[in-house]
């Protein structure tokens, strides 16, 4: 890795972003037959934001679990009345990383490449034209050979939309002044916050008996102002764990909207000169906006078919009896015929969660998707299905 030479403005492949996915897809091609390509890293700010937690739960062992800030083996679902359960996750275990550490482990890594360039510069525009692609910076003009990777482009979804469902957090890592925390385990969603008809739950994971994330989350369309979770969350620490403001320390603030639909998601092969990836590229799973691992399946199959040479493989994995399965969950939260919170304990609480990990991974076969559907309330979901039918 090495800053750009003024020289140079001609690469096999241009990355218009920086983000994880951008670096995640580098970080594969490093490995690879083409580890030796030039590349070029367009990104607004070289040191990247360090304030994101990415989580993931698996079976196995996956490529960045030695820098992973916590792992548990145990989760909590904690229901709108109160009825909690601890669920049976093995044999998976559910993995926090901090994206202060994984950035600077890439770029570490990056560093031994002396053909991948990092330019701090403001993507503009990116043109295809006969001679290659060009992208045109804040710090000049230039030429991909073979392709752009697009992580800069706008989300697929439309954040003011009220039609288009959102993931919208802010969270808090606090630290209290005397050991109260559990850690041995995370608490996956508690809705015992949830009020009405909309989605929102506390999502809490504890590093130490002092330390711990709290993030107040709705899955909704409509984004709040952020001292509405800040009180939430205040609420909550008071409530639950009896801390006042004199109790804690807030260590860090995260927040962030994630985009949770599935109607404008680009259908791209390899064939494509200008390839959308991360969140443009639709790489978030829609109904959980979960994203980290499912971003390093994509852009490993990804590089897989660069190998090869393919053109056309679609660099989403197509699974069109999931994707449906995710719009009529959509469907159910946006016309708020039921509460959300309803939802997910009819799910969590009829069924082992080892078996709901699966499902929300999409590694269940369709058989064992239609008996899960069989525990959740059914009208909301005819109703839903009916409704999607009638938009076609």
């Amino acid at each position: 890795m090495s800053l750009l030479a003024p020289s140079d403005t001609s690469y096999r492949y241009i990355f218009a972003g920086g983000g994880m996915s951008a670096l995640s897809l580098v970080y594969y091609l490093s490995q690879s037959k083409r580890a030796q390509e030039p590349m070029l890293i367009i990104n607004p700010s070289l040191e990247k934001a360090q304030d994101k937690t990415w989580c993931y739960w698996s079976d196995q062992a996956e490529e960045f679990d030695g820098i992973a800030q916590k792992t548990w083996k145990k989760l909590w679902f904690h229901g709108s009345q109160g009825n909690s359960i601890a669920l049976d996750i093995q044999p998976f275990q559910y993995v926090k990383i901090r994206s202060a550490d994984w950035f600077p482990y890439i770029r570490k890594h990056l560093s031994l490449f002396p053909n991948i360039h990092f330019l701090e510069a403001e993507v503009i525009q990116i043109c295809p034209e006969k001679k290659g692609i060009k992208v045109i910076s804040t710090q000049g003009d230039f030429w991909a050979n073979d392709k752009v990777f697009d992580s800069y482009s706008t989300f697929p979804c439309e954040i003011q939309n009220p039609q288009h469902i959102k993931q919208h957090f802010l969270g808090w890592e606090v630290e209290s002044h005397f050991p109260i925390f559990k850690a041995d385990a995370a608490h996956l969603f508690d809705f015992r916050v949830a009020h009405g008809s909309e989605c929102e739950f506390m999502y809490q994971l504890p590093i130490s008996s002092k330390k711990s994330l709290f993030e107040y989350t709705f899955f909704s369309a409509e984004v709040r102002e952020a001292k509405f979770y800040r009180e939430k969350i205040k609420s909550y620490l008071q409530a639950y764990y009896g801390l006042g403001d004199e109790d804690y320390q807030i260590k860090e603030e995260e927040k962030g909207i994630i985009p949770m639909c599935l109607d404008n998601r680009p259908r791209q092969s390899l064939a494509d000169k200008i390839i959308r990836i991360g969140t443009s590229g639709g790489f978030i799973k829609a109904s959980t906006g979960y994203s980290f691992l499912r971003t390093q399946r994509i852009t490993k199959a990804l590089v897989k078919e660069l190998e090869k040479e393919s053109s056309n493989q679609s660099i989403l994995p197509s699974n069109s009896f999931k994707n449906w399965l995710d719009r009529v969950f959509l469907q159910v939260l946006l016309e708020k015929s039921i509460p959300g919170s309803k939802v997910f304990e009819a799910l969590f609480m009829r069924n082992k969660g080892s078996k709901m990990l699966r499902f929300l991974d999409e590694k269940t076969s369709i058989w064992e998707d239609l008996i899960l559907m069989t525990t959740v309330p059914r009208m909301p979901f005819i109703r839903a299905v009916y409704h999607l039918f009638l938009r076609k």
